[in-house]
């Protein structure tokens, strides 16, 4: 009898004996003539155990019998079970044979089929099975017989079955049994086929037959409590429909979240691109502008629009290309276009905006420009294409540069950094890449060093204190809160555009946040300054004509701005500090679909006045109650608009 071993991946060490022990396992098994002719290693999984099945099934040079070691973990029934019963239950309603015609009275051999409560209750129990002819009052259901084949170590049982004319036997996990594995395997395969053959007469196809034709019941009565169910069948019933009704919520929100607001995003920002590249007939549209000025981009059509509107991002071999938004009362509680589209419409794809460090707008020497990573790669996803843990350098050179444009005139920036950073603490010391202006060129020029030895990929970029930077930033799943930063500088006057990416490199030594080193190992680089490293003659990408040794100022930035000291006059009488203008925010609060409720001036740390609770109509299935403001309006510390919750209460 030719036989297939199936070896169930449980563990590595349960897989390596059944690889390292074949050869005993075939010597054992031929002495009674068996023949190993094939060993499947399977996965753990009912749909893959089917699958491999159903291989076997099919195959010219099918098996007459599979071994499945390793699979049982009970000395009950209930592991075969969970691992074989639905497998059984779907080969019984493909079986179409016709039933039997002949009558007779029969033993079984320790059933312990799911048909059958009493064999599974008990599975060393006889049941007597009586067969008759095919009558008009009987309905034949067909039903596989499984079998106990005992006790096969320390009180672990192996079961049997046919299904679709071959033969199986399950048989428990060796280490349980106490048992050489080949030991084990012949045993199984003898006792199984003992009573294969004993029973073939009565079972020829391992099936058997149930009397009486059941009566269907209506589609509603089998899915809905009836009071005729049992309280077992109403509960089975009750959790049946409540677990649809959560995957049918469930379903429905992560299409409206991966198919609706993804379709939404694109068609406004396909809104403002049309009229933003409506006046553009250069034929240019898309290509690196290499620093020239197009002046038939529409800046006046987006003012109109969105005073916001400060500029255009755009990146080859991506799909960012979008508008970016300054809101100059933001800070750092409060960016509004974290959560707000270029037509001040909330919108968790937020925009493209700059971040309120960069205190002089466009003309700040690092313009830091925030977007949302979001699942679909619209807004800045696409940054993460540049690497995970290590620079993705085919990506780089297919994207070496960024187009930024202004009213004042369009600009490419070239990448010098690429670079992973955390946000948490715990992470390790934070690099402050937010920094929009400097009080030095020594603090600059430290600044770009300390881009340059953390970036994923060596850029053949040089930079001087001369140059400005335009830093992007994302979210990135690296690490609890990291961040993808990808930070350029701009092209010179007169400067070719391109980039020589052939000089690029993975650059293997790129300094992380202490996190990294605790989970890949390693030990982190050490940072030093620009001027020690210049003076050690490791920098190779200055190219200032200054000495960047005699750069005066500090090279570290400051961690807080600078306090309001007191100061003394010429009496030597000592004066109070300045009085601080008053810091006022605008509060508002909108109802359920965005209409305004009330618009008020808070000055920071004081409360904010809420109008009287909103109403929200019934809308014939569920009425609206309200259940409070989505933000705290106690102890304003930004510009806030606030939206109600309501609680949608079913109408019985």
């Amino acid at each position: 009898m030719d036989i297939e071993i199936f070896s169930l991946r449980t563990t590595k060490e349960d897989v390596d004996a059944v690889s390292d022990n074949l050869k005993s396992i075939s010597e054992k098994l031929a002495d009674e003539d068996f023949i190993i002719k094939y060993k499947t290693e399977v996965n753990v999984n009912k749909q893959h155990i089917k699958k491999a099945l159903d291989t076997c099934v099919t195959s010219e040079n099918k098996p007459e019998m599979i071994v499945v070691a390793n699979a049982l973990n009970t000395k009950d029934s209930a592991s075969f079970r969970k691992m074989f019963a639905d497998i059984i239950a779907e080969c019984e309603d493909e079986i179409q044979d016709p039933p039997p015609k002949k009558t007779k009275k029969s033993k079984k051999a320790q059933p312990v089929g799911r048909h059958s409560k009493q064999a599974i209750d008990n599975p060393e129990a006889d049941e007597v099975v009586e067969e008759t002819s095919t009558q008009s009052d009987k309905y034949y259901v067909k039903k596989i017989k499984i079998f106990s084949i005992g006790d096969l170590g320390n009180g672990y049982k192996g079961y049997c079955f046919t299904y679709k004319g071959i033969r199986v036997v399950a048989l428990p996990k060796t280490a349980l049994t106490e048992k050489d594995i080949a030991e084990l395997i012949y045993d199984g395969v003898v006792s199984a086929t003992n009573i294969f053959e004993a029973n073939e007469e009565i079972y020829p196809d391992g099936l058997n037959l149930i009397e009486g034709k059941p009566k269907k019941k209506s589609l509603a009565k089998r899915i809905f409590p009836c009071k005729s169910d049992s309280a077992k069948e109403r509960t089975r019933k009750s959790i049946s429909l409540l677990a649809f009704a959560v995957f049918f919520v469930t379903g429905i929100l992560l299409i409206y979240n991966l198919v609706v607001l993804p379709m939404q995003n694109d068609a406004i920002q396909s809104e403002i691109r049309t009229i933003f590249y409506s006046n553009d007939t250069s034929g240019e549209t898309g290509k690196e502008q290499g620093g020239s000025n197009i002046k038939n981009k529409d800046w006046g059509a987006l003012k109109d629009i969105n005073s916001d509107i400060i500029g255009w991002i755009k990146m080859n071999n991506t799909v960012i290309d979008y508008p970016v938004l300054w809101e100059k009362d933001d800070n750092e509680n409060y960016q509004y276009y974290l959560n707000h589209n270029y037509k001040k419409e909330y919108s968790g794809y937020g925009s493209i905006f700059l971040d309120y460090r960069c205190t002089k707008g466009t003309d700040s020497k690092n313009v830091v420009l925030h977007g949302h990573h979001m699942n679909d790669g619209s807004m800045f996803g696409n940054l993460l294409k540049y690497g995970t843990t290590s620079g993705d350098l085919k990506f780089y050179k297919k994207c070496p540069t960024i187009t930024f444009d202004t009213p004042d005139g369009d600009a490419t920036y070239k990448i010098i950094s690429i670079f992973k950073t955390n946000s948490l603490s715990s992470h390790g010391e934070f690099f402050n890449y937010m920094i929009g202006n400097f009080n030095s060129d020594s603090e600059f020029m430290n600044f770009v060093y300390n881009l340059k030895i953390r970036s994923m990929i060596n850029c053949p970029v040089s930079v001087n204190a001369d140059d400005t930077l335009l830093t992007l930033s994302t979210c990135s799943y690296e690490f609890s809160e990291f961040r993808t930063v990808v930070v350029a500088r701009k092209v010179r006057i007169g400067e070719d555009a391109k980039v020589d990416v052939s000089k690029a490199s993975v650059n293997k030594k790129a300094v992380w946040p202490e996190v990294y080193y605790s989970r890949y190992g390693g030990t982190r680089p050490k940072v030093t300054t620009f001027k020690t490293e210049y003076k050690a003659g490791n920098i190779d990408w200055y190219d200032g004509t200054d000495d960047p040794i005699k750069f005066k100022g500090k090279e570290e930035a400051p961690t807080e701005p600078p306090t309001t000291e007191p100061t003394t006059n010429e009496k030597g009488e000592t004066n109070p500090p300045p009085t601080k203008p008053k810091t006022m925010y605008t509060v508002t609060f909108i109802d359920f679909d965005g209409n305004v409720l009330k618009t008020q001036q808070v000055e920071k740390g004081k409360d904010a006045t809420p109008p009287p609770n909103p109403t929200k109509a019934s809308d014939g299935y569920y009425n609206y109650v309200f259940k409070g403001w989505q933000l705290s309006y106690k102890n304003v510390q930004a510009t806030m608009t606030i939206a109600p919750n309501f609680e949608a209460v079913p109408i019985t």
